[in-house]
């Protein structure tokens, strides 16, 4: 029987999605939508059940999360039971840059709070935009958005224990943000 330690965290379930018993779940990767799984675990009670995802089963909603249906979930009081479930997948199928953490998939950083390298705490990261391929971190500094652009080569320090994201930011682009006008 497999473990909870020698599995990939996924995703979690979050809502259902329609009437046919789909659900929504935040993904830590894009490994959900890249890889054909043929099925998942999902942590129910502590132990991990396998579930079957039928071929096309797994569609991109956004860039964190995906719309799953799973073979025999068919309808919206069924799916429900799963909302707040986390999604494993076996090491064995994560391929290895993932499972290495070489290709940071930015959407595990919300939530991580970004520390300037020279200006210090500046706050939470509440979401990760796409623009056209180019990244970018969205916080808010003093009420005010700030689009920070994703750049491993500006990564300090990232502290998964604390939720912390250190960088060297590109010069003058807070203070960009934050000039009074």
């Amino acid at each position: 029987m497999l473990k909870i330690e020698d599995c990939y965290l996924a995703g979690t379930f979050t809502k259902t999605h329609g009437v046919k018993g789909e659900l929504v779940a935040n993904k830590n990767s894009n490994l959900l939508e890249k890889n054909k799984l043929g099925s998942v675990l999902v942590d129910i009670d502590g132990g991990l059940v396998p579930f079957f995802i039928p071929k096309n089963g797994i569609t991109l909603r956004n860039h964190s999360s995906v719309r799953i249906g799973i073979e025999d979930l068919d309808t919206e009081a069924k799916a429900k039971r799963f909302i707040g479930c986390d999604i494993y997948i076996p090491m064995k199928d994560v391929p290895e840059y993932v499972a290495e953490g070489d290709d940071l998939d930015p959407n595990v950083l919300i939530g991580f709070i970004y520390i300037d390298e020279e200006k210090g705490k500046l706050g939470e990261i509440e979401d990760i935009q796409d623009y056209s391929g180019n990244i970018v971190l969205v916080i808010s500094v003093n009420d005010q958005e700030v689009l920070i652009p994703f750049a491993e080569e500006n990564f300090i320090e990232i502290d998964e224990e604390n939720k912390t994201i250190t960088m060297q930011t590109s010069e003058g682009l807070i203070d960009m943000y934050l000039e009074e006008e």
